[in-house]
């Protein structure tokens, strides 16, 4: 007659087979906790980029045909461009508003398929003798393989420019930017190519030209 109760094996096959159930729990878990990681650090990366489409968009519309430094021939400089970097003037954002105008620099910074694109900004005094001393700069978009700015307008002449990767007409403003950027891990980023809303050719800042003479600033 047997005794109520497990025997040894049947004992040892339940904890065998509950050790497999709670195996199966765990990597049950560590799979939605990888998943949800992946989704919000996937939600996360769109959000950066879509804040940093919007800032761009809006700060190179916003470009003024403002002098911030001159040249060794005294010309006027209101924007300097080039594959890697773009610095011009426009109000500052939300956060900067009551500054007034802002030096701005929109630059692609960093080595191999590591870069970054940032953005730095600087106060100017427009009533005194002050140098334009640029903040710490701000990473807009990391994770970057390539880029390059590209511009177009019209040149010293009057004559229309193609796009290109470089803008040598610092005395006036171009009519658009654009911006192609490949970001690492196949996230998509828009070719962005933003109008600039003001008159190219319209050299705005009596007051700013006063200052940078008195500054004999140079770039």
């Amino acid at each position: 007659m047997r005794q109520s109760g497990f025997s040894l094996l049947e004992t040892l096959a339940a904890l065998a087979l509950l050790a497999m159930l709670l195996l199966g729990v765990t990597a049950a878990v560590q799979t939605m906790t990888h998943s949800t990681h992946a989704t919000v650090a996937a939600t996360e990366r769109l959000d950066q980029i879509r804040a940093a489409q919007q800032y761009v968009r809006r700060a190179l519309s916003g470009s003024l045909a403002y002098p911030w430094a001159l040249r060794a021939d005294k010309h006027p400089i209101v924007l300097r461009g080039t594959a890697d970097d773009v610095t011009f003037v426009a109000p500052g954002p939300g956060y900067l508003a009551k500054s007034g105008l802002q030096l701005q620099r929109l630059a692609l910074v960093g080595e191999g398929k590591e870069k970054r694109l940032e953005a730095a900004f600087a106060p100017l005094a427009a009533r005194e003798a002050a140098q334009v001393v640029p903040s710490a700069p701000e990473v807009l978009v990391d994770r970057v393989i390539s880029g390059h700015f590209v511009y177009s307008g019209i040149d010293g002449d009057g004559k229309p420019v193609a796009w290109q990767p470089t803008w040598p007409y610092e005395d006036h403003l171009p009519t658009m930017i654009g911006l192609e950027l490949t970001l690492a891990g196949g996230t998509g980023w828009p070719t962005i190519a933003v109008p600039l809303r003001m008159d190219p050719t319209a050299v705005n800042g009596r007051e700013a030209m006063a200052r940078l003479t008195m500054m004999d600033a140079r770039p």
